[in-house]
C-alpha cells in the first residue's frame, strides 16, 4: 500500500530517472528519429478521434454511439503514450507514463467487451434485399391498404423507402410520411405536376413518360430518377409501382414504393472508376511483361550470340571482325540500358498518380528552366524554339518540366536530315479570354476528357500547342504513338516510352493530349489541361 501512496505522491517526480537522452548511447539522428516518429503517431492518433466525434455529432441517428466514443478514447489514449515517450527524452515522468498506459489498457479491454456484446446485434441487421422481401410479403398478407402502410413504415424508414399512390383521374399523388421527408414535399398530398417539379430537370421528361406510358399500357413501373430537395440536395430514387384496376378493367390507381438509392449509386460509380483504373493498370502490366519477354531479351540475346562467337576457338575471325563483334555487343548493351532507364521512368510516373501535389505553377517559368537544362543539346542540334506567353495553372511543376522536356526532345530527335528543327510552343485559354487575366470568365465549358464516357465541367482550361517541322508520321498511328513500348518501324527509333510518359503526366493532371501529323510535314501536339484542379474528385464522383 505504501508503494501505491509513494507512486501517486510522486506522479510527476523526475528525480529518480535520467532523461532518456542520457540512457544508452543515442545519436542525434537516432534520438530525433524516435522523437519525431512518436510525435507523428501521436498527431495521427489525436486527429482520428476528432474525426470520429465530428462524424457522430453529425449523425444523430447513428447506432452504437458508445462504441464510437470508446474507439475515440482508445485511440486518443494510445496517442498519449507515444507523446509521453517523446517527452521522456527531456522529462522522465515514468510514473505518469505507467498510469497512462494502465488507463489505455482499461479502455482497450472495455472496447473489446462492448464489441463482443454488439456482434450478435450487428449480425442480426437485415440487408436491403431482406427488407424489400419483407415489404412484399406484408403487401400480400394485408387486405386493407392503410393497415399495410402503417406496418411498412418502420421497415421503409430503415431502408430509406416510402410508398405512394397516384390516382390518375384525380391527378393526385399521395406520399407516405417517409417519402414526404425524403422529397421535402411538405405535405402528403400533391398534384402530379408538383411531383414533377421535385424531379431533376434532366430526368423530368423521362419520369413523366415512364408513368404515362405505364398507365397507357397498364403495366408495372420501374425506373430511376433524381430529385431536388428544398435543402439543395440531389438524391437518386428507385421508383416502382403496380396498376390497380376495377371490375370494368379501368385504372383505379397506381400504388408503389420509392427508395433513396443515392449512396448505392455513388458506390457503384466509385467501383466503375476503380474498375476502369484497374483495367488500365492491368494493360500496363501486360505491356511490362511484353518488354521483359521480348524487348529486354532481344539485346541480351544479341550480346550472348556475339560473345559465344568470340569464345568459339573453331571460328576464324580477324581483329577487324572481333572489333565489329565488340561494337555490336556495346550497342546492344547501350540499347538495353536505355530501355531499362525508360521503363523505370514510366514506372515512377505511373506509380505516383496520387502522390504528387498541385500548386500554382507558371508554365513560362517551367519552360524557361527546361530550355536552360537542355541548352547544350539544343545548341548541338541547331534547334530554334519559339515560346509564346504561357499561363499560370494548378499543376505539379516537376512533372510539367518532365512533360515539356520530353516533348522538346522528341521534336528534336525526329527532325529532318536537310533542315534544322524549328519548334513552337503556344497556349490559349479556351473561351477566348486573355491568358494574362484568366480569372475573367463568365461561362462554363464542358470538356470531354480521356476517361471513356466521362466528362467534367471546368470554368476555364488551357490548350497548349507544340509544333515542329520534323519528319512527321502517318495519321493512322496517332493513337499508337502514346502507348508504352510501341514504336513505329523504319526511321522512328527509340524505346517507345517517351510519349507514353507525356500522356501519363497529362492524365495525372486530369487533361488530354492529342496529335496531328503527316509524313514530311511536321507534327503538332495539343495538350488540354484544367486551369484549376479544385474539386476534380468531387466532380468525377458525381457523374
Amino acid at each position: 500500500m505504501q508503494q501505491v501512496i509513494d507512486f501517486f505522491g510522486g506522479l510527476f517526480d523526475t528525480s529518480l530517472w535520467p532523461p532518456r537522452w542520457h540512457c544508452g548511447r543515442w545519436s542525434e539522428f537516432h534520438g530525433w528519429l524516435y522523437i519525431i516518429s512518436d510525435l507523428l503517431i501521436f498527431s495521427a492518433y489525436f486527429a482520428m478521434p476528432v474525426i470520429i466525434v465530428r462524424y457522430i455529432a453529425s449523425r444523430t441517428h447513428a447506432r452504437f454511439h458508445k462504441v464510437y466514443f470508446l474507439f475515440a478514447a482508445f485511440i486518443l489514449a494510445c496517442g498519449f503514450t507515444h507523446l509521453l515517450d517523446a517527452i521522456t527524452f527531456w522529462y522522465p515522468v515514468y510514473r505518469f507514463n505507467a498510469l497512462v498506459r494502465f488507463i489505455t489498457g482499461v479502455i482497450s479491454w472495455t472496447t473489446v467487451y462492448y464489441l463482443i456484446k454488439l456482434l450478435p446485434v450487428a449480425f442480426s441487421l437485415k440487408t436491403a434485399e431482406e427488407l424489400e422481401a419483407e415489404v412484399e410479403q406484408r403487401k400480400r398478407a394485408e387486405e386493407d391498404l392503410h393497415v399495410k402502410v402503417r406496418l411498412l413504415n418502420e421497415a421503409q424508414e430503415i431502408a430509406k423507402m416510402g410508398h405512394w399512390e397516384l390516382v390518375p383521374d384525380a391527378n393526385s399523388f399521395m406520399f407516405s410520411d417517409n417519402l414526404v421527408k425524403i422529397y421535402g414535399a411538405g405535405q402528403p398530398y400533391i398534384s402530379f405536376a408538383q411531383f414533377l417539379e421535385h424531379v431533376h430537370s434532366e430526368d423530368r421528361n423521362n419520369a413523366d413518360t415512364a408513368i404515362k406510358q405505364a398507365i397507357a399500357d397498364k403495366r408495372s413501373i420501374d425506373f430511376y430518377h433524381r430529385i431536388n430537395t428544398p435543402e439543395g440536395l440531389v438524391k437518386t430514387m428507385h421508383t416502382r409501382g403496380e396498376i390497380v384496376t376495377g371490375k370494368d378493367g379501368g385504372i383505379l390507381k397506381i400504388i408503389g414504393t420509392a427508395q433513396d438509392v443515392t449512396e448505392q449509386k455513388q458506390i457503384e460509380q466509385e467501383l466503375l472508376i476503380k474498375s476502369s483504373a484497374l483495367e488500365s493498370k492491368n494493360d500496363e502490366l501486360q505491356k511490362f511483361a511484353y518488354v521483359a519477354s521480348h524487348d529486354l531479351q532481344e539485346p541480351l540475346r544479341k550480346i550472348r550470340t556475339f560473345i559465344s562467337r568470340m569464345q568459339n576457338p573453331a571460328e576464324d575471325y580477324s581483329p577487324e571482325k572481333a572489333h565489329q563483334y565488340m561494337e555490336k555487343i556495346i550497342g546492344a548493351a547501350a540499347r538495353m540500358q536505355k530501355l531499362i532507364e525508360d521503363v523505370l521512368s514510366f514506372s515512377r510516373i505511373s506509380s505516383a498518380d496520387s502522390l504528387f501535389l498541385f500548386a500554382r505553377t507558371d508554365l513560362s517559368v517551367v519552360v524557361a528552366s527546361v530550355l536552360t537544362d537542355m541548352e547544350v543539346f539544343i545548341e548541338n542540334s541547331k534547334a530554334v524554339i519559339h515560346v509564346s506567353q504561357l499561363p499560370v495553372i494548378e499543376a505539379n511543376d516537376t512533372q510539367m518540366g518532365q512533360l515539356f522536356q520530353n516533348m522538346i526532345a522528341n521534336s528534336i530527335k525526329f527532325k529532318k536530315d536537310d533542315a534544322d528543327p524549328v519548334i513552337s510552343i503556344s497556349a490559349r485559354v479556351i473561351g477566348g479570354f486573355d491568358i494574362a487575366a484568366p480569372g475573367h470568365i463568365k461561362a462554363r465549358y464542358k470538356f470531354t476528357g480521356w476517361k471513356e464516357n466521362k466528362f467534367w465541367d471546368r470554368e476555364q482550361f488551357v490548350s497548349i500547342r507544340i509544333t515542329d517541322n520534323g519528319i512527321g508520321f502517318d495519321p493512322q498511328f496517332a493513337d499508337r504513338i502514346f502507348e508504352a513500348f510501341q514504336r513505329l518501324s523504319g526511321m522512328y527509333e527509340g524505346t517507345g516510352i517517351g510519349l507514353a510518359i507525356c500522356k501519363k503526366i497529362v492524365e495525372n493532371h486530369n487533361g488530354m493530349i492529342t496529335v496531328e501529323s503527316k509524313p514530311g510535314e511536321g507534327t503538332s501536339f495539343t495538350i488540354t489541361l484544367p486551369v484549376s484542379q479544385a474539386n476534380f474528385d468531387q466532380n468525377i464522383n458525381s457523374l
